[in-house]
């Protein structure tokens, strides 16, 4: 860092401070890694770059099982979707601020995001695509009617690509829409 300050410009002087911010993330020093990357953010002009440091907050959140970490920065990271974040960024964040819902048990507001996301997945970085597919499927159960569930779950094209790879899933999802009530709860027990 001292070297980017006296002998390169103000990108190299911030990608120095987001490395060190990323090596406190990957040795798990959340205090050092917090503070790293409101340090880096004050060398950051770009909406999109700041946007980009608020994701990596929200993993320390999500991996700490921090909310009010998780919830400050969702709402931060709205605020500066208005000041012109992207559509990837903006989708980014809708798994993101699922994840959250789905962790407070706000089941509705999760499946609205995850059912909003689901063909412009690119959240890699939280869980494979499977994983999306068995979260957005859970909380689709819990909270959708009967109708809603057939349209935007058991016939969408997205899931019914995935869904046989995740195991007894469609079993799962299938036997209680089709009130095979036996072959749900053998499915559910698996």
């Amino acid at each position: 860092i001292a070297d980017a300050e006296e002998n390169l410009g103000e990108s190299e002087v911030r990608e120095a401070h987001l490395a060190k911010s990323l090596y406190y993330i990957r040795i798990g020093d959340k205090e050092k890694a917090l503070e790293q990357l409101k340090l880096t953010e004050t060398k950051t002009v770009a909406v999109g770059q700041k946007m980009d440091l608020v994701f990596y907050t929200l993993q320390i959140g999500f991996f700490y099982m921090d909310f009010d970490l998780i919830s400050k920065s969702i709402d931060k990271a709205k605020n500066l979707f208005e000041e012109g974040g992207d559509w990837e960024r903006k989708n980014r964040l809708k798994v993101y601020e699922g994840l959250y819902c789905m962790a407070t048990r706000n089941f509705k507001k999760a499946t609205d995001l995850f059912l909003g996301s689901i063909s412009t997945f690119t959240t890699y970085e939280l869980f494979p695509y499977e994983t999306f597919i068995f979260y957005t499927v859970l909380t689709s159960i819990i909270s959708l009617d009967r109708v809603s569930l057939k349209q935007k779950v058991v016939d969408a094209p997205e899931i019914l690509t995935v869904i046989r790879k995740i195991p007894n899933l469609s079993e799962f999802l299938n036997s209680l829409y089709d009130c095979q009530y036996k072959s749900f709860f053998l499915a559910f027990g698996m």
